[in-house]
């Protein structure tokens, strides 16, 4: 049954094949911020409720903050993605 692993959804759904996704977002988004640095673009992103900005040259700096409004989930909730 390897070829269920292919779909995202029986990763999502499977608890043991977490750590795959998790491998998977951690790696991209490394190299979308080393992408980014590469093309001297700055990155932006939230730590905690503060706004940092890592300039390429690796300088931070506090943009602003923001209320950390998450949306809460339950475990083992579902949704759909809808155009609606």
């Amino acid at each position: 049954m390897a070829i269920k692993k292919k779909y995202l959804t029986y990763l999502e759904d499977t608890r043991k094949h977490h750590s795959v996704i998790e491998k998977v977002a951690i790696t991209s988004t490394r190299k979308a911020i080393a992408d980014s640095h590469r093309k001297s673009v700055a990155v932006t992103f939230m730590e905690g409720e503060t706004i940092i900005k890592v300039a390429p040259n690796g300088k931070k700096s506090i943009v602003g903050t923001a209320k950390n409004n998450r949306r809460k989930v339950k475990v083992g909730a579902k949704t759909r993605i809808s155009k609606k």
